[in-house]
């Protein structure tokens, strides 16, 4: 007698599966000493999409896992991003930036601009030599400069994740890594907002862009303005003495929902009012608030972004356009990044090894590279296609960060021992 899969049944189906499967495989399997889980949890969402299990099993995957049996969880894979967004902001402390020197500035910028030129310098080819590649709302510059972006990402939590296993988390060359990545989020919305308003007001025109931007900066404005003594005034009130009860973790989502719909409303993306209302939480409350929704966010709440992410990637084994994006970007990824970071460092004075281990440490990619693409695809400045190999490079390049850091570490340590021998 066949089971008839009733919509609840499928959902809890798809719930454990999303769920357990990824976090059990990353445990058990010892891939948690190679790579961070959120590789895993990448990979586990494109195996369960139309690349691997639909191709695989057709028959299993058409009930599980069509498109048409998907609506329940799109409602909390938008939650996971909304949360992961308010997360990484609430991670970002403005306050450390004061102070660091004009070393750390350049360092800072260089990680995300050299990489972020070279690969808009790459899209520009791209667009021209696939012009598949480009989505519908993109011309050959909006696409070069979304390109440009994904190339210069950094993932800030991941990278703290892989920092942590590593050890390296108390030690100075982890803490300037953390800030490089730091700055490198803060500078990402700044050009992600820009594209997004080019992408959105390109039906009006410039009119349209300025419109989308003077309203942007009218809301950082008002946020830093307004709500942040508000929401200061508010938490010492309702957690004078800075624990975080059931109030504040209401009030912590109502901000962060009502600033993910002011931006989605104004012709943002929620993920940017997510990420504002993180960074203008009281930062007394920062670590206790994490401690609160960061576990329950990325592991309940990611894993079903993650499946409907791995649904959009379909790769193409017989399409060569896919494959050279991927392996261009990745190459360019890795270059940019190691050479934006380390070149500045060593001429700032920092060691060899530092130098190219955090160079290797900044080419980490992570979610935040999976959600900068969702928001590109969404907004029509990538293709589908684009968009695989794209989502298939974070993949690569993340799983990279840790051997590559070693290595690097190795490399110079090793230098450094025969220059002192000679």
């Amino acid at each position: 007698m066949p089971v008839e899969l009733t919509p609840a049944l499928l959902f809890l189906i798809q719930a454990i599966l999303l769920i357990a499967g990824p976090f059990l495989l990353w445990r058990l399997s010892g891939l948690k000493h190679v790579a961070p889980m959120v590789v895993i949890q990448i990979l586990f969402g494109i195996a369960l999409g139309p690349s691997v299990l639909g191709q695989a099993a057709p028959e299993l995957w058409q009930p599980l896992f069509a498109k048409g049996s998907l609506a329940p969880l799109s409602g909390l894979a938008l939650l996971a991003v909304v949360f992961f967004a308010f997360l990484t902001g609430l991670h970002l402390d403005l306050e450390e930036f004061k102070g660091r020197g004009r070393a750390f500035v350049g360092i800072s910028l260089s990680s995300m601009l050299v990489p972020t030129l070279l690969g808009g310098a790459l899209g520009w080819w791209i667009v021209a030599a696939f012009p598949e590649m480009a989505g519908p709302k993109a011309d050959p510059l909006l696409f070069a400069a979304g390109f440009g972006i994904c190339v210069g990402v950094t993932a800030l939590p991941v990278l703290g994740a892989i920092l942590r296993e590593m050890g390296l988390i108390g030690e100075r060359v982890g803490r300037l890594a953390l800030g490089y990545a730091a700055v490198n989020d803060a500078l990402l919305w700044i050009l992600i907002t820009a594209v997004l308003a080019l992408a959105a007001g390109g039906s009006g025109g410039f009119a349209g862009v300025a419109q989308i931007a003077v309203l942007g900066f009218a809301y950082l404005a008002a946020t830093e303005l307004f709500a942040r003594p508000l929401l200061t005034r508010l938490m010492n009130r309702i957690a004078p003495d800075g624990d975080v009860g059931d109030m504040v973790v209401v009030v912590t989502c109502a901000a962060l929902l009502g600033s993910a719909a002011v931006t989605e409303l104004i012709g943002l993306h929620y993920i940017l009012g997510a990420f504002v209302a993180g960074t203008v939480m009281p930062r007394r409350l920062a670590a206790a608030i994490l401690d609160r929704l960061e576990h329950f966010a990325t592991l309940i709440l990611l894993p079903f972004f993650f499946t409907l992410t791995g649904l959009k990637v379909n790769l193409d084994l017989a399409a060569s356009a896919q494959w050279w994006v991927f392996a261009l970007a990745t190459v360019v990824t890795i270059a940019g990044k190691v050479l934006g970071t380390a070149l500045p460092a060593r001429l700032s004075g920092e060691s060899a090894a530092d130098s190219w281990r955090l160079g290797t440490l900044m080419s980490c990619k992570g979610l935040m590279e999976v959600i900068v693409l969702t928001i590109l695809l969404e907004a029509g400045v990538l293709s589908e296609a684009c968009f695989s190999a794209m989502v298939l490079m974070a993949v690569v390049v993340t799983a990279l960060t840790q051997p590559m850091t070693l290595l690097a570490g190795r490399i110079a340590g090793r230098r450094a021992g025969h220059a002192g021998a000679s």
